[in-house]
């Protein structure tokens, strides 16, 4: 039997579901509820700074592929929204969260208000 996922609405087996608080999710969307979604978490920075202290800062080419494309995304366009990402690279938002933890603790990018929405900008951006 097929249902849809309450959280993305993907048809999956009943199966292939998993519960997660009284919803039956698709395994994507119970991995992204079991990963870490805050990129401003501050005990996480510390130990990401001082691996940086210690090793030297990372560089963009050091990233993940997809990490790295959506860096250059980001980067080469200024400001986007997580929309705008999502549609480019055709990804979940669980996806993008990780990936922007990664870049946000390595001081690549890193989110800022402009009149009222929240755009993904480069770490040095001076709006």
């Amino acid at each position: 039997m097929r249902l849809k996922c309450k959280r993305c609405g993907a048809e999956v087996e009943d199966g292939d579901s998993y519960v997660l608080k009284d919803e039956r999710v698709c395994e994507d969307c119970y991995i992204d509820s079991a990963m870490p979604q805050n990129p401003c978490d501050p005990v996480a920075q510390s130990g990401v700074d001082k691996f940086s202290e210690t090793f030297g800062e990372v560089k963009p080419e050091e990233l993940l592929e997809e990490q790295r494309k959506v860096y250059e995304f980001i980067k080469e366009k200024g400001k986007v929204t997580s929309m705008e990402i999502l549609q480019n690279f055709g990804m979940r938002q669980g996806e993008l969260t990780q990936i922007f933890i990664v870049l946000r603790r390595f001081k690549l990018a890193k989110g800022t208000r402009i009149d009222g929405e929240t755009y993904c900008v480069p770490w040095d951006y001076q709006g």
